[in-house]
């Protein structure tokens, strides 16, 4: 009897809570609507209207739009406004909300986010990996008058203008003619709301100085002072002379004549894009001529004497040149036309011993001891100078070909090969005490350390291993011991042992 009246008193307990809540139910009525507010992920009230805080946001924020000229304010891009469904009438006053995102975090704009991607080949090694650059704009034409700006400044405005209009002068003897221009980067547009916080461009002079400096810093200012010329205020302050010229297009060339107290803009400049465009360039080159030598047993070793001088060819050559930022990143000669043969240089050299003691087992290093490292015809495409703010120990030279061969300079003994990550696959070679020549970036290395090489003997293969962008061989000079020892000097190679 007891189980039954519990179960009984159970029955009618459960019926009266379904009772209950079914009153409750219908008494409550429909859930509210109402929306859920986050900032950055976290809850922070429920609001009525979303519209209203929208609204609020608005009207406060007039300092935004006065500062960038703009119609409308956003919330922050962290602001997450979910509607939701709740029977709960505690609700949050509106400006409540408002006043802690104030104090949390900006408001945003409407505008555009440029993003620039890089390839990141042909890296130095070591260097990072270069991440997407980011540019915020209110206006998209802005982005597109800077890199139409910035083409320009490295390519020339007439240049650039006859290449857009298609009306560049045919090449009929020598000359040059822009075939493409584009960017290397991938750079993209969208519009998107935009941090208050962020560097928002409005100026395209600005926005342009950006992209050519990578800096809005302001850039150095120099002087000038009596004597000087363009040539000597750019390695002052490690710029070559074209990089000078760039940032003070005024000046036509490095032959510009200067008046003390005028002001040069010296920055470096360190472009955030890859101006890239590719010419066709026909010109005429210069050939070395090559020095024969006959001995005369009746001369002691240090009598030398030119009987037949030589004289330099002319070959007229068609080039493909590919220009990275007015920089040549790879150069191909398709197409050769002798117009002067050289002459050799003919010298008589004397052989007889100055006594027991003294042989001859070396040349005395005048200029026409050399040889050129390369075939010919040959392009020189960077010179012994500033480059970019580093100095360059040496000269790029192109045109032959992949795989084409290199030469020693001179009779001499490998003092070293190998492979290096900047270099590539390098030969070092020891001509006399004082003497070094250097070859890097070789497709192909065909000598080994100790070995003995006579001047013309091919050791090697022209390549663009390391940190290269085309296929070329650097060449570099250095005194006094083997390159980046301790007492070792770099010198120019056109400036010691050629004249080029």
């Amino acid at each position: 009897m007891k189980g039954k009246i519990f179960g009984f008193f159970i029955t009618i307990f459960v019926g009266a809570l379904l009772f209950f809540v079914a009153l409750d139910r219908k008494t409550l009525g429909d859930p509210y609507e109402v929306y859920q507010v986050y900032l950055n992920g976290k809850k922070i009230g429920l609001i009525e209207s979303e519209q209203k805080l929208l609204n609020l946001i608005d009207k406060e924020q007039s300092n935004i739009k006065d500062t960038f000229n703009v119609d409308k304010v956003y919330p922050p891009t962290g602001l997450v406004i979910e509607k939701v469904y709740t029977y709960s009438d505690k609700l949050n006053n509106t400006e409540e909300i408002y006043n802690e995102i104030k104090d949390s975090e900006p408001f945003a704009i409407q505008g555009y986010t440029v993003t620039i991607t890089y390839s990141n080949e042909n890296l130095e090694e070591g260097a990072k990996p270069k991440e997407p650059l980011k540019i915020y704009l209110l206006d998209s034409s802005l982005i597109k008058d800077s890199l139409y700006e910035i083409a320009e400044t490295f390519i020339g405005k007439d240049e650039l203008k006859d290449y857009e209009n298609g009306t560049q002068s045919e090449i009929t003897d020598i000359g040059e003619i822009i075939n493409s221009v584009y960017f290397d980067e991938t750079i993209t547009i969208k519009e998107s709301l935009i941090s208050t916080t962020e560097k928002i461009f409005t100026d395209k002079n600005e926005l342009t100085k950006y992209l050519l400096y990578g800096t809005l810093d302001n850039q150095e200012l120099y002087k000038v002072k009596e004597g000087e010329d363009l040539y000597k205020i750019a390695d002052d302050h490690k710029l070559n002379i074209a990089e000078l010229l760039i940032v003070n297009p005024k000046y036509p060339s490095g032959n510009s004549l200067l008046t003390p107290g005028e002001e040069l803009n010296v920055g470096l400049i360190n472009p955030l894009v890859s101006v890239t465009y590719r010419k066709t360039v026909v010109s005429n080159v210069e050939v070395p001529f090559s020095t024969d030598y006959v001995n005369d047993d009746t001369k002691y070793v240090d009598y030398r004497q030119v009987t037949t001088p030589g004289v330099k060819g002319i070959s007229k050559v068609t080039q493909d040149v590919k220009y990275v930022n007015g920089d040549i990143k790879s150069l191909k000669i398709n197409q050769s036309e002798v117009v002067k043969e050289p002459i050799t240089e003919i010298v008589s050299r004397g052989t007889k011993k100055i006594g027991s003691y003294i042989s001859y087992n070396s040349q005395s290093f005048s200029t026409g001891d050399y040889s050129w490292p390369t075939n010919s015809p040959f392009i020189i495409t960077s010179r012994f100078e500033y480059r970019w703010g580093t100095f360059h120990k040496g000269i790029d030279i192109s045109g032959t070909g992949y795989r084409s061969p290199i030469y020693a300079i001179a009779d001499g003994e490998v003092y070293s090969t190998g492979y290096g990550g900047n270099e590539g696959n390098y030969i070092v070679i020891k001509h006399d005490d004082t003497l070094y020549s250097q070859y890097m970036h070789l497709a192909k290395i065909g000598v080994h350390k100790g070995q003995h090489v006579s001047r013309t003997e091919k050791i090697g293969e022209m390549g663009s291993t390391g940190f290269s962008t085309g296929i070329h061989l650097h060449l570099g000079i250095w005194l006094n011991a083997p390159p980046y020892q301790q007492g070792s000097v770099v010198v120019d190679p056109c400036k010691s042992v050629f004249r080029c």
